[in-house]
Order: structure tokens, then C-alpha cells, then sequence
């Protein structure tokens, strides 16, 4: 049965010279897998085009019970997609943040409040103008993916000279017996993340040493609590990036 779909792209690898896997969550199924043409026409251009990481756009499926990878057709780019973006800056946040998703989003459930999250993301950043904004993107949102993905942390006992223990994901007044915890500015930029929204982001007190520790930071506490990032490709990309 042809259904429509609404998706965010994710990751495309290569499972032969004539097809490719493109991963990408959707609102109508959450994660799914389309087998996609992998050939250099004009058209296979524009299509990669637009399904670019990050890049929103829908199609027509067949959807069949017991099927892992669906065939999509019809493909076009929706308002406020990253497809053809000139920014640099935008396009490279989206390539790790696409890549981070590919990662974290295993389930294939649909989930609409983290559609509307996933998507009002997306939304948000191919409108920014500010580059500082743009800058600290992906850290705001790393941040506010914990509250959808079950590992928020409990900020609720933050007292200046307290400590955050990234294991148990909560502030306490004396150090751990583990070296994973902050400590006095470290905290301090936690507490600026919780507040932060994407349209603030350019307020936070990073430069560009201070935005790749926060970042650092960021993905041990994905490393102890969900799953490892440290290993993305698009990362090294990220960090050198910027200001």
C-alpha cells in the first residue's frame, strides 16, 4: 500500500553500485530505511540533493508487513529544509547532528512528540541568521534531545560550588569516587544550556575552546547513559569548524 511519508534524513551508505541505503526518520512510521538509486543522472543528483543530512522532504512508499527496507518515490523537498543550503556552517552541523540521530534513533516506532521536536529542530535551524546561534546549534539541541531520549539531567540541587556527577546525572556537594564530573565553570555552562533555546544560543559563554569542551562533555554523558558518539566521522569536521 503507497503511503505518504514526511521524513528527516539521516545517513546514506552505499549497498551497491546501482543502490544505496538512505536511514531517516519519519513522523508517520518513526525510523525507517529506504533502498534508494545510487546512479549519476540528473536525476539521482537532485535526489541526493534532497536527502542530505537533515534535509526534510516526503515521498510515496510501499509499504508491505515484515519489510525492513521500503522502496520511495515522488521525492521533493518540503519549506524550511536544509536541501541546497549556502551556509557552510549549517551544512556541517547537520552532518553531525544527522550522523549523532543515525545512532541514537534505533527505535522504529513513531514518537510524535519527538517529531516535533526532531522536525521544529530542523525548522529552527535553517531559519537562524545569527553565526554565533548557528555556532552553538548543535550543543542546544544535544541538550534537549536528553528530555526526549529519558537521560534529561536533575538540575533542581545546582548551588554554586556544587558539583555535577556525569554518571548519576545530578548535582552533589561533594566529588565522586570516579573522575566523570564538573566542576565550577563547567556547571556553570550546564546551567546556561538548560536555559538556552535556539534563538538564544548566541548568549552562551563559549568561545571556541569553550564550545569544543562543552561538546566533549556533552557526548561522555551520551557515552554513559545512551551510546557512544565519540567515533562519528563528521565530528573531527565539527570541532575544527567555526568561529
Amino acid at each position: 500500500m503507497y503511503t505518504p511519508l514526511v521524513c528527516i534524513a539521516l545517513r546514506t551508505v552505499k549497498l551497491s553500485d546501482s543502490k544505496n541505503l538512505l536511514s531517516a526518520w519519519s513522523r508517520e512510521l518513526g525510523r525507517v530505511t529506504f533502498a534508494v538509486p545510487a546512479a549519476v543522472s540528473r536525476e539521482g543528483r537532485r535526489r541526493r540533493a534532497l536527502t542530505a543530512p537533515l534535509c526534510v522532504f516526503e515521498g510515496v512508499s510501499d509499504i508491505r508487513p515484515g519489510r525492513d527496507i521500503l522502496s520511495i518515490r515522488d521525492v521533493r523537498a518540503l519549506p524550511a529544509s536544509l536541501a541546497l543550503s549556502p551556509s557552510p556552517a549549517k551544512v556541517v552541523t547537520a552532518m553531525f547532528l544527522a550522523e549523532a540521530l543515525d545512532v541514537l534513533l534505533r527505535r522504529s516506532q513513531p514518537d510524535s512528540t519527538l517529531s516535533d521536536f526532531l522536525f521544529g529542530s530542523v525548522e529552527a535551524l535553517a531559519a537562524l541568521d545569527d553565526a554565533r546561534a548557528v555556532a552553538n546549534f548543535h550543543l542546544v539541541f544535544l541538550f534537549r534531545l536528553t528530555h526526549f531520549a529519558g537521560i534529561a539531567p536533575q538540575l533542581k540541587d545546582y548551588r554554586r560550588g556544587t558539583l555535577f556527577d556525569l554518571r548519576e546525572a545530578r548535582f552533589r556537594s561533594t566529588a565522586p569516587l570516579h573522575a566523570d564530573f564538573l566542576r565550577g565553570d563547567e556547571c556553570t555552562v550546564l546551567m546556561a544550556l538548560s536555559r538556552a533555546d535556539y534563538a538564544s544560543a548566541c548568549h552562551l559563554p563559549l568561545d571556541r575552546y569553550g564550545r569544543r569542551r562543552a561538546l566533549d562533555l556533552v557526548l561522555s554523558y551520551y557515552s554513559l547513559h545512551l551510546s557512544p558518539l565519540a567515533s562519528l566521522k563528521s565530528l573531527d569536521v565539527l570541532r575544527e569548524f567555526g568561529e
